[in-house]
């Protein structure tokens, strides 16, 4: 199986090849703007980097969000239109499901022996709260995506600790964003990694949920919230 997948989500552009468990190539530019731009030329990279024809994917997959309105449009747009050409099925990834896979599997490498672990995977709505998604290590399935304002999200990390969980977080985020400080009751038992999402962790989870027959979503835009599109400054005539 080989799966390409694009992400544009957030502050930067990625895209990846994935072929029986592993990267055969990837391409990471971190950039605010261009990359409607740019991110079809990354993936026609990736596909001479790792020698693979376009007719040779057996899925193209998209982040689908949460993130930047723009650029999950414009990660969509590019795995539906290489879908057309290839005629080959497209689907969607939830990008903090991605990022909260790639976290657990992660801790699976370390001394970490605890089935009370806990991954919560976050981000910014940039609306003065975050998006949390949480996974327990038992079963890898995410729950569903919470709206959390900064108090409220430390009564869920609070409420864990207190259960006995070790909570691991991560996010494209810094400390300072988050705040960390006595307000985290059990801070021992939390930990934070800094980590931008890419191309390469839609590919990972894309490729779990085929091989465990799991259902993806279509190659839409996954919006929690309304997008926020300025509006005009005088009436139009």
């Amino acid at each position: 199986m080989i799966l390409l997948s694009l992400e544009s989500s957030t502050d930067s552009s990625s895209v990846a090849i994935w072929q029986d468990t592993k990267i055969l190539a990837h391409q990471f530019v971190e950039a605010k703007y261009g990359h409607a731009e740019r991110i079809v030329m990354q993936a026609e990279a990736v596909l001479s980097q790792a020698k693979i024809k376009i007719s040779d994917i057996d899925y193209f997959i998209g982040g689908r969000g949460p993130g930047s309105f723009t650029g999950i449009r414009t990660c969509l747009a590019a795995v539906i239109g290489f879908s057309i050409v290839a005629d080959t099925p497209c689907f969607g990834i939830n990008g903090l499901s991605a990022l909260g896979f790639a976290c657990s599997a992660s801790l699976k490498n370390t001394d970490i022996q605890n089935d009370k672990l806990v991954v919560l995977a976050i981000s910014d709505t940039r609306r003065g709260s975050f998006y949390c998604q949480e996974f327990k290590a038992e079963n890898m399935i995410p729950s569903d995506i919470e709206d959390l304002t900064l108090p409220k999200l430390y009564e869920k990390i609070n409420a864990l600790a207190k259960s006995g969980f070790l909570i691991r977080m991560c996010g494209a985020l810094s400390e300072d964003t988050l705040k960390f400080d006595d307000t985290l009751e059990k801070r021992e038992l939390v930990q934070y990694s800094r980590y931008s999402l890419a191309a390469t962790d839609i590919a990972h989870y894309a490729a779990w949920q085929i091989e465990n027959g799991r259902e993806l979503s279509p190659a839409t835009p996954l919006y929690l919230a309304p997008p926020n599109i300025n509006q005009p400054k005088k009436p139009l005539s």
